[in-house]
């Protein structure tokens, strides 16, 4: 019969494995610890690195006066910063659950510990990678899961793919409900962020060619390619072009050529308000998160049962073996999630609920003594803007930003505002729509 090594000797093992991460400072409190119990199992649903603007530099400059400055791989492509950036957060993510107790920080012992899930395009799977030379240094490439190339991903895309077929006049109706059946009063309630953007864009009325901000005619229809519903117009363009502006600051471009000279951190801390309000409403909105996130919320849901004591179903990611489960898709899987759960969070320098690149939902499953109850903790953890551009490492005592987040009808009154599993649970399968969901392994 293997025999297990006394709780003692467990912790003795502990502190030399922060000991040699460089991590001591950071150690919390035994109490600390005890509080927040044993850490069982963590899913961890990241974005891909900063990579180049999906659109062309042709599209973009049809709303500013003056060239875009060139990336240096085409549109679309993870970095090479965006790439070391993916390596930071891995190594973050090796020195937090080595701390906690749920990996060795023995590369080739926590090897067969986690699983690693993207999506099929370059970025996803490169990110991946990324994270993966982090959090498990010195072995060979990880086994990483992915659908053949060309096949589109249900559980990222699942529109796209076919796996959620959403209504998609209920859709417009969701969102066109939630500005007053009219979206030229979204464009009128954020004229005065449209106006300091289209400053930064430059003068453009007059010239051939060049549209204004103001002047781009807001409809919401329904949704292309993955997209329950669509929002064109002002707020449209404008989450385009300050996504521009966040990718050439967080890839670290000289501030001369972020935005024409005209942003600065402040600046674009102002403008991303209009990033998150596209996203609020296109993706956050209840019934679009619901058809686009179901398949993924049940197979995150399918997973953490396992882990808590139920039957393994095929529907659940990895093995039972696995206790960190890392699955990179992009924007929309983080923010639908987050719509799914009425989730919210904020890090500093952002708007309301950002998805930085590289950013994650975060979901740590815990056992607490004595009674050794399950508690699921769900936080938003990303390098702020500033970290992510200068490369700063990270680590226990200089961390990423992180965000425990409040789930409503869910959490507890705590620092980690940690919700009872049964509550979780419950939750998830109250807002899980089963026509969007796929059975199967993931």
């Amino acid at each position: 019969m293997p025999t297990h090594p006394h709780p003692s000797f467990r912790l003795i093992f502990r502190l030399l494995a922060l000991l040699c991460l460089g991590v001591m400072g950071a150690l919390p409190s035994l109490g600390a610890a005890e509080a927040d119990g044993a850490l069982k199992l963590v899913i961890v649903l990241s974005r891909h690195g900063v990579r180049s603007p999906l659109q062309t530099n042709l599209v973009l400059g049809k709303y500013a006066a003056e060239r875009w400055p060139e990336w240096k791989v085409a549109p679309g492509l993870l970095t090479p910063h965006g790439r070391e950036q993916m390596v930071q957060m891995g190594s973050y993510y090796r020195a937090r659950y080595v701390a906690e107790g749920l990996l060795t920080g023995d590369a080739v012992q926590d090897e067969p510990l986690v699983f690693f899930r993207s999506n099929n395009l370059p970025r996803t799977m490169k990110s991946a990678r990324a994270m993966a030379a982090g959090l498990l240094p010195g072995t060979d490439e990880p086994n990483l899961h992915a659908r053949a190339a060309g096949q589109v991903d249900a559980l990222f895309l699942p529109v796209q793919a076919g796996a959620a077929t959403p209504n998609r006049d209920l859709a417009v109706a969701a969102v066109l409900g939630r500005m007053g059946n009219d979206p030229a009063n979204l464009t009128l309630a954020y004229r005065e962020d449209l106006a300091a953007l289209q400053q930064v864009l430059g003068p453009v009325s007059g010239q051939p060619g060049k549209v204004a901000l103001l002047d781009a005619p807001a409809k919401v229809g329904p949704g292309q390619i993955d997209h329950a519903v669509d929002l064109r117009g002002p707020i449209r363009v404008a989450q385009q072009a300050t996504d521009a502006l966040l990718l050439q600051y967080a890839e670290g471009m000289p501030m001369a050529d972020v935005g024409w000279g005209r942003v600065n951190s402040a600046t674009l801390t102002q403008l991303l308000k209009l990033h998150s309000l596209y996203f609020d409403v296109t993706q956050r909105t209840f019934y679009p998160a619901q058809a686009q996130a179901s398949n993924l919320a049940d197979h995150i849901l399918k997973t953490l049962q396992r882990a808590a004591g139920g039957p393994p179903v095929p529907e659940a990611f990895g093995n039972s073996e696995n206790k960190l489960i890392v699955l990179v898709g992009h924007d929309t899987n983080i923010v639908n999630l987050g719509g799914l759960l009425g989730a919210d969070w904020y890090l500093p320098g952002t708007q309301a609920n950002p998805v930085l690149p590289g950013g994650a939902l975060v979901f740590e499953l815990r056992s607490r003594p004595p009674e050794g109850r399950y508690y699921v903790r769900v936080l938003y953890v990303s390098q702020t803007l500033d970290q992510i551009r200068n490369l700063t490492p990270l680590t226990l005592a200089q961390p990423p930003g992180l965000a425990p987040i409040f789930i409503p009808g869910g959490s507890e009154a705590g620092p980690g505002y940690d919700v009872p599993f049964a509550k979780f649970e419950a939750l998830l399968q109250r807002v899980i729509d089963p026509r969007f969901v796929l059975t199967g392994a993931p």
